[in-house]
Parts: C-alpha cells; structure tokens; sequence
C-alpha cells in the first residue's frame, strides 16, 4: 500500500493505522450520496487507466458524512509500495504496470477502508504476487519488523482467524483475507484485515481498520463479508480480454523496465 497491505503507515486522514496506505489528500466530506452498487458500466476495450478506475472505490460509495481521498502518489507504482504484508519480500512489486488507490473514512482516521487496484503485465505475474502474499504469511517474523521502504514503524503483526471461512466464493476470482494485530514498540494495538482478489492480471487489495470498519465508512455495507461482495462483483464486471491483455499504457512512468 503506499499504499499497499498493511503494516503501520499513517492514515490518509493522519491517524496511525495498520497499513492501508500512505498520506492521502484532497478531502471532500460526502452527505447524502448514493449506495455501493454491485455492477459497474464496462466499457469496450478499456484500457489499464480505466480499468483501475472502474474497480476502485468512488465518492458515491461513502457512507453519511465519511470521507473519500485520493492516496497522494495512490496512481503511482515506482517508488511506491503496494503489497506488504509481514512486510516481507515482494519481487513482484517490479512488475507492475499500473496501480489505483484511494481511501474512505471518518475525519479523525480511526475508521477507514482503502481500495487498491494493482495491474500487472500478464496474469501469471499477478499469481506470482499471490503466491508471495502466501509465503510472507508463513513465513511472518515474530519480532518488530519495519518496512523495507522505510516508510513507517516497526511493529509486530501477529494473526487471528482468517475473516473470510463463510463469504460467498466467485468462480475465476482468486481470494486471499488475513484478519491482523499490528502492535508498535510502545505497546499501541491497531486491528485491522487485508483482502487481496485476483483475476488475471489485476489483483484488488481491500484494506479495513477496524475490521468492522467498512460498515461505518461504506454505503450499502454492513459488514466485511458485504463489502468484499460488492468489491468482487466490481472485479468480476470487468472486461474479460482486458484483464487478460493490456490494451493500453498503465501509470508506470517507466514501462521500458517492465518485462512482459
């Protein structure tokens, strides 16, 4: 999260959160908008700047009088972190191809969730940065860890239950869900869940602090389970091909270094 998974970085908002993302600008307090809806409008031939828009979290989706923010560098992918769980070892971070983060929550940042659309070259590479979710969770160290951009604290993540044992499944759409403890060196506790969605060459990262959070932030949410439906429905919308074939540049600023 530089938004990326979850460690201890800052709340768009300022409060200090188990990792959904970085420094977030731009507020603009929503009141009376419309609730999440599960379709979205695909477009023909989308290309990977409108994909990541069509998948992400919008200001109608904010609930009463929450916040939405655009991440600050949230479309950026060099020099920004996207997957970082246990803060462990991404080589996947460098196959990126495009990258769409934003964020809804209360004024003060102790409630939020974040949307984070990642977009890679082919769907293999993008399996390859499920697999890398898969071994840093095993391989999870048990001391204060900081993350390997230093851009945050050191903490230490410690595991509950996986949130995700009775939600719905959708076929062709790849579901990791960690429910997790981040507790800096002064002994604060943040709770917090990271669900990551693949289908082909996108993953969707949904970051939750609290885990309850999403049915104060969203519209049409009244608990996780809901939230990561409403977001899947979004992913599975998307246009087949494209997620298969990129049909356009991303926001890499360097695509040259990108290998297909």
């Amino acid at each position: 999260m530089a938004g990326g998974a979850v460690g201890m970085r800052r709340a768009p908002w300022g409060g200090a959160v188990a990792r959904a993302g970085a420094v977030l600008a731009c507020v603009a307090v929503l009141a009376g908008c419309g609730a999440v809806t599960d379709a979205i409008d695909t477009l023909e031939a989308p290309d990977d700047v409108e994909l990541l828009e069509e998948v992400s979290l919008t200001p109608e989706d904010a609930a009463g009088t929450a916040v939405f923010q655009e991440y600050e560098g949230g479309n950026e992918v060099v020099g920004r972190t996207s997957l970082d769980l246990c803060f462990g070892d991404f080589p996947s971070e460098e196959l990126r191809t495009g990258r769409r983060q934003v964020g809804i929550g209360d004024v003060a940042g102790a409630t939020w969730v974040s949307s984070e659309a990642i977009l890679y070259a082919s769907p293999e590479q993008a399996a390859q940065g499920m697999r890398e979710l898969q071994a840093a969770r095993a391989d999870c160290p048990t001391e204060a860890v900081a993350p390997q951009d230093g851009d945050g604290d050191a903490v230490v993540w410690g595991f509950l239950d996986d949130p995700d044992g009775d939600w719905p499944d959708e076929p062709g759409i790849q579901r990791q869900a960690y429910a997790f403890t981040t507790t800096d060196t002064e002994g604060a506790e943040t709770t917090s869940t990271a669900t990551y969605l693949r289908r082909g060459r996108m993953i969707l990262a949904l970051y939750v602090t609290p885990p309850d959070g999403a049915a104060v932030a969203i519209r049409n949410a009244p608990d996780p389970a809901r939230f990561t439906e409403v977001m899947t429905n979004r992913l599975a919308g998307l246009d087949e091909a494209a997620l298969q074939e990129s049909n356009g540049p991303g926001t890499r600023t360097d695509p040259d270094d990108v290998e297909a």
